[in-house]
């Protein structure tokens, strides 16, 4: 049960460590976030001798648990999905899993290194600062605030005197977090800007074109003339059926078992909500335990769902929402997001037209460590029979289902579940009927079984044709040869175009002679993003070469591929009395931009220098 002293919640120091944690972190994660980006999945190679179990890293032998690498990718992926309303893509996922390695890799490198460099900070700058920089979980709580809603600093200053101890977790954040920015203070000392690389950066975003333009699309040439006869495309495959190889191939037969909740997963979820619904009843502020126990997107706003009005929200929250009394808090409720329980803090309307102000906390549905452990262990136990008696016997003992992927070729995902790297050149290296596992991904673990092995082959032109034959669809090779067809027409359409503008043609007219239209753009700098056009693209780089009237030859795109013809109407220049004014900040910026710049090659080079183990392919 949860337990109160004079009137305030103990758990209210968890939450103050955790929120102060997230503030405090937010200039080293600014840093870490850029860093990342370029970091990539080209991870660190295999080092050690090998894991300890459960170990999915290590950094100059300290370990990272496979326990804790999924607890934080779990909750970056819940992040995503929350901020997104969107299903994780396995690229997606494949981004999360890689960035959550390099952001726990990092962690263990700054904290090693600020030990080694021996940076402390004195007891007294910390309380001094704890004293006159309240956390914003503690400046927000109604418990801080006077009868007006301001901040008491007074009543503040009296929790720390009389429980100093109560604050000890969120001095220890307030002292990591200046440890790391007293580090990066160090690292980033040299970045300079130069007064020519403040002018030409100003010029990349302040000098503007504005274009007319032809634009001739390959994919959008006719094609009725360039369909090749069947001599045509067989001459064609024979130049490129290279092109057409396919490598070895592996089907797998598989059975899953998903990472669900068990019921007393479950129950124990209950449970605590309705510990946190009777502290409400019993005096607790609803808002403030939505702030520190609940996982929904309202959690930091208190839990708060505005105004709505019948059928807006899914029909067991809803019910329960509009069957509750003002001031009432409900029991737990399960949804497809997880349990709730719900206040209501005030209603309106009657009927069709009635609404009520409500708040909820949500506490999602989650496999514990137990059920995990049990999954495994069921998984290992059907892998030995399996082993034996064919993984189709041992899933029907006991009533779980397996299913085929379709053919897939090594490096690629398997069908239906994803970048299993290890099980992927278990399966290449191994032969048919071979019975291997478990592995494991965050949805579930999995047994495998080499139903198939499909050797490299080099189809023939015939082959190819029977293949789409059956649905109906065109040739492969025609398709590619009449794609390229296409490529030559426009290439030569633009050809004609640039050639008659350049004799003395307005762009009008020789859009018009081969039937295209003129389109424009609007003002656009070296670093904008121009609609229908792009970013960064040959089509801005030649619009800036030109001068106001002056027209282009062709210019090409690679991606998407398309042919432009370009007339620059109007060029403004970057002016001196802009530049001198925004110099200070554009100054800034850049700074800003060579300090990421100065960390992440610092990190870049601590990380090059460890002695780091990567055994995720025992686990994914």
């Amino acid at each position: 049960m949860l337990q109160t002293v004079n009137g305030r919640h103990y758990e209210m120091l968890g939450a103050l460590r955790s929120n102060t944690k997230v503030v405090l972190w937010i200039v080293v994660v600014g840093f870490l976030g850029f860093i990342f980006a370029g970091w990539g999945k080209g991870g660190p190679q295999l080092g050690g001798s090998g894991p300890e179990r459960g170990v999915i890293a290590t950094v100059d032998k300290v370990p990272i648990s496979y326990r804790d690498f999924m607890e934080s990718y779990r909750q970056r992926a819940t992040a995503y999905a929350e901020q997104s309303g969107s299903e994780i893509s396995e690229s997606v996922r494949e981004s999360i899993l890689s960035e959550t390695w390099d952001n726990l890799i990092a962690e263990i490198l700054i904290r090693n290194e600020i030990e080694r460099l021996g940076i402390e900070i004195p007891d007294d700058q910390i309380f001094e600062l704890l004293w006159n920089n309240p956390p914003e979980s503690v400046y927000r709580s109604a418990s801080f605030q006077d009868e007006n809603g301001n901040f008491d600093f007074g009543a503040y200053h009296r929790e720390i005197q009389m429980h100093p101890e109560r604050w000890e977790g969120v001095a220890t954040m307030y002292r990591e977090s200046l440890k790391r920015q007293l580090l990066q203070q160090e690292i980033q000392a040299a970045a300079l800007v130069s007064d020519n690389e403040l002018w030409m950066a100003f010029v990349a975003q302040n000098e503007k074109v504005r274009a007319s333009y032809i634009e001739i699309n390959p994919r959008s040439v006719d094609t009725s003339d360039l369909v090749p006869t069947e001599d045509e495309a067989r001459a064609y495959f024979r130049q490129h059926r290279a092109a057409y190889e396919r490598p070895e191939m592996v089907v797998l037969n598989y059975v899953s078992f998903p990472k669900a909740p068990s019921a007393l997963d479950e129950q124990d979820i209950e449970l605590r909500l309705e510990d946190i619904a009777n502290a409400v009843r019993d005096g607790e502020t609803f808002a403030e335990m939505a702030k520190s126990y609940s996982e929904g997107p309202s959690g930091p706003d208190g839990g708060d769902l505005g105004w709505f009005g019948r059928g807006a929200m899914v029909p067991a929250f809803d019910e329960m929402a509009f069957s509750l009394d003002v001031g009432e808090v409900s029991n737990p409720v399960k949804t497809q997001f997880g349990y709730h329980i719900i206040m209501v803090d005030d209603k309106r309307g009657r009927g069709d037209d009635a609404e009520v102000k409500a708040r909820h906390i949500l506490m999602k549905l989650r496999a514990s460590a137990e059920t995990l452990a049990d999954i495994e262990e069921i998984s290992a136990e059907i892998l030995e029979q399996a082993k034996s008696e064919g993984l189709a016997i041992a899933a029907e003992a006991v009533g779980v289902e397996m299913a085929t992927t379709a053919p897939f070729a090594d490096g690629r995902f398997i069908p239906r579940i994803g970048n299993v790297r290890p099980a992927i050149a278990f399966a290449f290296d191994n032969e048919v009927d071979t019975v291997f596992g478990p592995f494991t991904t965050p949805e579930a673990y999995y047994l495998f079984e080499i139903a198939e092995k499909l050797p490299q082959t080099l189809p023939t032109y015939d082959d190819l044709a029977g293949e789409v034959e059956a649905s109906g669809a065109d040739h492969p090779v025609q398709i590619a040869l009449i794609y390229e067809r296409q490529k030559d027409r426009a290439t030569a359409l633009a050809a004609d175009i640039a050639a008659a503008v350049a004799s003395g043609a307005t762009l009008d007219d020789a859009a018009a002679e081969h039937g295209y239209q003129v389109k424009s753009t609007g003002l656009f700098s070296r670093v904008d993003y121009v609609p229908a056009i792009g970013r960064t693209n040959e089509f801005i780089g030649a619009s800036f070469g030109l001068d106001p009237g002056q027209a282009s030859g062709v210019v090409t795109t690679e991606d998407p591929m398309k042919y432009y013809v370009i007339r620059v109407e109007e060029k403004v220049a970057a002016g001196q009395q802009l530049f001198a004014e925004e110099r200070d900040n554009l100054r800034m910026q850049l700074m800003q931009n060579k300090r990421m710049e100065l960390f992440a090659a610092w990190l870049e080079g601590l990380r090059n220098r460890a002695d780091i183990g990567d055994y995720r392919d025992l686990y994914f």
